[in-house]
């Protein structure tokens, strides 16, 4: 427990809100903006959804109040989709009006394949009232590329990201050089025609390849963002934002931090030695 609580400081903002706004104030100091994410998934009470409902309008009035830089970020299976589909759009679209009217923004995270058909028609139906949302999107799954024109011509913001759960080869590419590969290639179809695309990872190689590209192609800093992880390439981090670019770090908290990075260590063992790597930066 010792290990998994000080990897926890490091990667998780703490169990509260309070801890939440504290760490995206600290990360603001730096020039970095923040998107707080309320653990929990794969709910199957509908009374908790409730209760993650509020947790996240006090959410968004706390980060209203207190005037930090920071969206949210959110997971449908912690809305109900294991419930029902109907229940987690109810439930996504009560936030995302609390949101609007805040001016605040919300990312859908992408979970699991199994997930995907559904979190893709959720936020193409929620787009349609509300302009306030995006969605992530994995390149390691074979659809990411049509997901992309259609996120892309839809006019949604696409947070791309390479994926980290365990999926079959009939429906993600093997190789990491695939993964790469098909990551560039979404990553430059966004910076040329996405709505302020979120440039998701820790790859040196690939941000360095953005940053040319978008150079090569008058694309200015304001219109993407580069996002990363809580603790993870911390340096890398500051020296993007003092070059003028946007930078946002994902900012996990909650009382689920546990079964969360369980979970997420166990999934797959490149997950474990990429934190492991990091842990001196």
């Amino acid at each position: 427990m010792s290990i998994l609580s000080f990897f926890a400081r490091r990667y998780i903002a703490g169990e509260t809100r309070k801890d939440a706004i504290f760490t995206a104030k600290r990360l603001n100091s730096q020039g970095i903006s923040a998107t707080i994410d309320n653990l929990g998934e794969n709910v199957k009470d509908a009374s908790e959804t409730d209760e993650t409902v509020k947790e996240y309008l006090s959410l968004l009035d706390d980060i209203d109040e207190a005037g930090v830089n920071s969206t949210i970020s959110l997971k449908l299976t912690h809305l109900g989709l294991d419930i029902s589909g109907e229940l987690a759009r109810k439930n996504a679209e009560a936030i995302i009006k609390k949101a609007l009217s805040l001016k605040n923004f919300v990312r859908f995270d992408m979970e699991g394949s199994a997930y995907t058909p559904d979190t893709i028609d959720t936020v193409l139906k929620l787009n349609r009232l509300y302009p306030n949302i995006g969605v992530a999107i994995q390149s390691y799954l074979l659809r990411s590329e049509k997901d992309a024109n259609l996120l892309i011509n839809e006019g949604i913001s696409v947070r791309l990201v390479k994926g980290a759960y365990r999926e079959p080869p009939e429906i993600a590419f093997e190789k990491k050089s695939d993964v790469d590969r098909n990551y560039e290639s979404l990553m430059k179809k966004l910076l040329l025609g996405g709505t302020r695309p979120a440039i998701a990872t820790h790859d040196e190689k690939l941000i360095n390849e953005a940053m040319r590209f978008a150079n090569e192609k008058n694309i200015p800093k304001d219109r993407f963002e580069f996002q990363m992880l809580l603790g993870i390439k911390r340096t890398l981090q500051r020296k993007l934002a003092h070059d003028g670019y946007a930078v946002r770090v994902y900012v996990p908290y909650g009382k689920n931090w546990l079964p969360y990075t369980m979970r997420r260590l166990g999934e797959r063992k490149e997950n474990l030695l990429f934190v492991v790597k990091n842990i001196f930066d």
